[in-house]
């Protein structure tokens, strides 16, 4: 065959495959998931086992969301200066995205990807699995470019996006920095809110020297002037105007807006994470429920990060036992005020067989009148010399695995709900639970048929722990007690001998549960441990019988 033949052969080959190749790619493409919407900012709503609403988590300033056209031209030349400055001027798919993403598989970073389409993305995705979440937005960001326009993009983005003092989006940022809307923001303001994208924090965390506070926050903010100057959307006359502005002009006082306060004038609020922007919204407030809502929101956020919870309408359901979280609540407040003075506060934490903690109560007082206030909550102490130096084995165990280069250490980390954790060790015969709050999160409310619905459903972690002679020996030191109804129980009392503090630990069949009433000197008053078994029996006993 000649040779010019075999090339023409070989050409034609290799066209076919070039073309089976996108071909492929293209239903690769069509057969992914649409990109999520999420446009908008919605609460995430908390639910006890039962179904029943607890408490709301999300944004601490009111959100809309804005079409491009309803946002200052400013603004959107400013956003697009400091995040991609040529993003509007391409569409789709850019040239050579599938090679960048083959690169970017393969392990090779490209530094020029975190634009506002990777940001979007990175905003709205569930943040976990690692390298298998950077293959799947690799690929969502192709989908991404084939669905939508640049400016739809951008919108998105937008009114999403963490700009400070608890608003996410540019009609909140403009309302909390200016109390303005976001279309009537000057060039200086609309360049101010941009440099926010990577600085949400802007002039409430100036940290310059003294005669000059805010200078990196103004570096900041004229950066972008400069660029927008750089790429044709200022003049130079509108350039030196801007920056010779100072940066706190107009800017509205965060106090005005109560960001990072304790509360926000009302008793069912509070700010859970004032630099993320996230508060919280009690739906049940006389149960006690502060404690399990902000362990909680721990566990979410590091399962699903911060800005998911705060504006991405999780309806999540908890292991909480509502009845029982106030039948406890009730039995603190009865303990505390028959503990007369010395009494500073209490904890309890019930954990059923499987880790899921029913009921979480933490209470302090709040005045030398006695009063209890339950939401005010117990400031952390260690539980102290649990069981003894056997006791130290068993945290050896739960913290590090085996670890008893750790022994005499461990025990200073326990809380109510860590004690617990410890004890199932010794109630199970071996078994170690890991105590969570959250059971799953759904993008719908909570129903019967938990197999019909879209869930994220967490595992039970236990771990089978060795020396099961230790955790013999352990169980045979603890006390036969019996609860109100008649069920029986094993526990053990003892005092702190670091704060005085009195403890109480046990478990009936189904429930295990850690008590710790903290004192003040002197305690002789009163028998801190006969009153911690008294509290441990009547938390324990509703659960037994539940109305």
């Amino acid at each position: 065959m000649p040779a010019r033949q075999r090339w023409a052969r070989r050409l034609l080959w290799l066209v076919l495959a070039l073309a089976i190749a996108a071909g492929t790619g293209s239903r690769l493409l069509d057969s992914l998931p649409s990109p999520p919407q999420h446009a908008s900012v919605a609460p995430s709503v908390l639910y006890d086992r039962y179904g029943t609403p607890i408490a709301e988590i999300g944004p601490s300033v009111p959100h809309a969301s804005l079409g491009l056209e309803d946002m200052a031209p400013a603004l959107v030349d400013a956003l697009v200066a400091v995040l991609d400055p040529s993003f509007l001027e391409r569409d789709g798919v850019d040239a050579g995205a599938y090679a960048v993403a083959l690169r970017q598989l393969w392990g090779e970073p490209d530094p020029t990807r975190n634009g506002i389409m990777r940001r979007y993305l990175e905003t709205v995705h569930d943040p976990h699995d690692g390298a298998a979440s950077e293959a799947r937005l690799l690929l969502a960001e192709l989908r991404l470019g084939r669905q939508l326009s640049r400016p739809e993009i951008l919108e998105r983005y937008a009114n999403i996006v963490y700009l400070g003092r608890g608003a996410y989006g540019v009609h909140a940022a403009a309302n909390a920095w200016y109390g303005i809307p976001a279309s009537d923001l000057t060039v200086t303001q609309a360049a101010y809110i941009a440099s926010l994208v990577d600085a949400p924090w802007g002039v409430d965390a100036a940290s310059g020297p003294a005669d000059d506070r805010y200078r990196s926050t103004r570096q900041d903010r004229d950066r972008v002037l400069v660029t927008m100057y750089q790429h044709g959307m200022l003049t130079s006359d509108e350039l030196a105007t801007g920056r010779s502005q100072p940066v706190p002009a107009g800017v509205r006082p965060a106090a005005a807006l109560g960001v990072g306060a304790a509360g926000s004038g009302t008793p069912d609020h509070g700010t859970l994470d004032a630099a993320a922007g996230g508060f919280v919204r009690m739906l049940i407030a006389e149960a006690g429920l502060t404690a399990a809502v902000g362990q909680a929101y721990v566990e979410l956020v590091e399962r699903y990060g911060i800005h998911r919870v705060v504006t991405g309408g999780l309806h999540v359901t908890t292991s909480v036992d509502v009845p029982a979280q106030r039948a406890a609540v009730r039995a603190v407040r009865t303990q505390l005020d028959s503990a007369a003075s010395s009494a500073v506060g209490a904890e309890v934490a019930v954990l059923d067989r499987s880790g899921d903690v029913r009921v979480l109560v933490s209470a302090g007082r709040v005045s030398t009148a006695g009063d209890v206030d339950v939401e005010a909550g117990l400031r952390p102490r260690p539980f102290g010399d649990l069981l003894g130096p056997a006791a130290d084995v068993v945290w050896a165990w739960i913290v590090d695995g085996g670890d008893e280069t750790s022994v005499g250490t461990v025990p200073l980390a326990g809380d109510a709900s860590q004690v617990a954790a410890a004890f199932s060790v010794i109630a199970t015969g071996g078994e170690r639970r890991t105590s969570r709050i959250v059971l799953e999160a759904s993008d719908t409310p909570p129903s019967r048929s938990l197999p019909d619905r879209d869930t994220d459903r967490w595992p039970m972690e236990r771990t089978l722990v060795p020396a099961a002679t230790s955790i013999t020996e352990l169980r045979a030191g603890m006390d036969s007690l019996t609860l109100p109804s008649g069920v029986p129980a094993l526990g053990r009392a003892g005092v702190s001998t670091g704060t005085g503090d009195a403890w109480f630990a046990g478990w009936t069949t189904h429930y295990i549960a850690a008590v710790r009433i903290a004192s003040k000197p002197p305690t002789a008053e009163i028998d801190l441990a006969t009153a911690t078994g008294e509290l441990f029996a009547a938390v324990l006993d509703p659960l037994q019988h539940p109305p």
